[in-house]
C-alpha cells in the first residue's frame, strides 16, 4: 500500500517560521565560480572557501538581515520570511551569482537557503541589493494529496 503525506501548510511551515525571527540571520555572497549542492552544503564551514573575499565593499561573514518577520499567505499555502533589504554600497565592486542565507550566531551556522540571482552581476563602484520584503524566502506546502 502506497502512503502519501503532506504538511499542514500553516502548521508545518510555522516550525521554520518560528525560528526565523529569534535567530540572528545573515546573507553571504558567493564567488561566481560557486557551485551549489543542497545535499552536501549544510553549514557555513561547507561554503566558506567560496564566499567572496573581503574588499570592494564586502565583509566576510556577510550582512545581518534585520527586522525579520513572518507572514502566512493562505492563498499560496506558505509562510513568507521577511526582513529589511540587504544593501552593499555605495562603492561596491564585486561579481556575484549566488547568495546564502544562514544562521550567523549559532555554533553550527546552519545554511537556510541558496539564492540564485539568475545571472552573474558585475558590480563596479555601485550598489547591490537583496530584497527581503517580497517573500524571497518562503516555506511552502507541497502538492495536495
Amino acid at each position: 500500500m502506497a502512503t502519501t503525506a503532506q504538511w499542514f501548510a500553516k502548521a508545518g511551515g510555522a516550525l521554520i517560521a518560528d525560528l526565523w525571527t529569534p535567530r540572528q540571520m545573515g546573507i553571504i555572497l558567493m564567488k561566481p565560480t560557486f557551485v551549489p549542492d543542497i545535499d552536501t552544503q549544510m553549514v557555513y564551514a561547507d561554503v566558506a572557501a567560496q564566499e567572496l573575499a573581503a574588499g570592494g565593499g564586502y565583509t566576510v561573514g556577510g550582512t545581518q538581515i534585520t527586522n525579520r518577520s513572518t507572514l502566512y499567505n493562505a492563498g499560496a499555502d506558505r509562510w513568507d520570511l521577511l526582513g529589511d533589504d540587504v544593501l552593499w554600497g555605495p562603492g561596491a565592486s564585486f561579481s556575484v551569482r549566488h547568495g546564502i542565507v544562514y544562521e550567523q550566531a549559532t555554533v553550527d551556522k546552519r545554511l537556510w537557503e541558496i539564492l540564485d540571482f539568475g545571472q552573474q552581476y558585475d558590480v563596479v563602484n555601485g550598489f547591490f541589493t537583496v530584497d527581503f520584503s517580497s517573500a524571497v524566502l518562503a516555506v511552502q506546502a507541497g502538492p495536495a494529496v
